[in-house]
């Protein structure tokens, strides 16, 4: 089994069509069916289901997709492995965050290394802490900041900085009159939150539950955008940390009030993937958040 052809049921994967495919790989249909058959022969599994539309993965392809993306991201690391003794880091780094802390502080980490690491690719996607936690499993990226230690084996974490959990509304709502709200006062409030699981929810329901409370969650949205939007129409309101809506709350679109009695308050840790040892590259970006995080986060309490 050769990567390239790995790379290339990737492709078909991402393409959903093998003339698609054919195309982005600047190669014939005829050679990359031929190529994506070798590869289902040697594999003794049919990878994708051919129809009139395109190519959609079967399970056996779904089976090996976040493999197949691992051992390809691994090769293509390769160059930074060699190079440790080097004085420069090169290489790709794949890098996962929480959409909650993602801005500003990837704007101001790939500000840092443009600057800094010239020999660095970056590569940022945002995810759940469930799809993260996959991806660190799956060996699918390097690093991720994210809000909870990692259960996978294969990843080391460290926590890097706390954030208060404030109640969300529109502007001018009489839940966020006061600037805090005792938390017994969120009981009969139409919140809109994150299905389960996700980290602060999951901190809210034990804290109504040690106070003898009942949350009224009317609706799940996995997506901060939306849930935004919804809030700003005046329907519902939600649990957020600062950074997830400060450029909203400085133009008064938004407003916030900080949750107390209890006060609770959700950290955030960056987790390195352990399937093998992070190079110059890895430790080199880890460094940056290390270093840009807290002092980010920090400014939006």
């Amino acid at each position: 089994m050769e990567l390239r052809d790995l790379r290339l049921f990737l492709v078909v994967a991402a393409a959903g069509s093998f003339s698609r495919a054919a195309t982005i790989t600047s190669s014939t249909q005829s050679a990359v069916s031929k190529r994506i058959a070798a590869l289902e022969s040697e594999l003794g599994a049919v990878l994708f289901q051919r129809t009139g539309r395109g190519a959609a993965l079967t399970d056996a392809g779904r089976t090996l997709l976040p493999r197949a993306e691992s051992m390809t991201a691994e090769a293509a690391g390769l160059a930074d492995l060699v190079n440790q003794a080097g004085a420069a880091p090169r290489g790709l780094v794949r890098l996962a965050l929480q959409p909650s802390v993602g801005w500003p502080l990837t704007g101001e980490l790939v500000a840092e290394v443009r600057e800094r690491h010239a020999g660095i690719r970056l590569e940022i996607a945002e995810g759940s802490l469930r799809q993260i936690e996959e991806w660190i499993a799956d060996g699918r990226i390097d690093l991720a900041l994210m809000s909870g230690r990692p259960q996978s084996a294969h990843a080391d974490a460290q926590a890097l900085f706390s954030l208060p959990l404030l109640l969300l509304s529109r502007a001018g709502d009489p839940a966020t009159r006061h600037r805090s709200v005792p938390f017994v006062r969120l009981a009969g409030l139409p919140l809109m939150i994150a299905s389960a699981p996700n980290g602060a929810r999951l901190m809210l329901e034990e804290a109504a539950r040690r106070c003898g409370i009942a949350l009224d969650v009317v609706l799940e949205v996995n997506s901060i955008h939306l849930i935004k939007k919804l809030v700003a129409r005046g329907d519902y309101l939600t649990i957020i940390t600062p950074p997830a809506v400060a450029a909203e709350v400085a133009a008064g679109e938004l407003a916030t009030a900080r949750i107390v009695g209890p006060a609770i308050r959700q950290t955030f840790y960056l987790a390195t993937g352990g399937r093998r040892h992070p190079g110059p590259a890895v430790r080199a970006v880890a460094e940056l958040v290390r270093r840009l995080a807290p002092q980010l986060m920090s400014e939006r309490r």
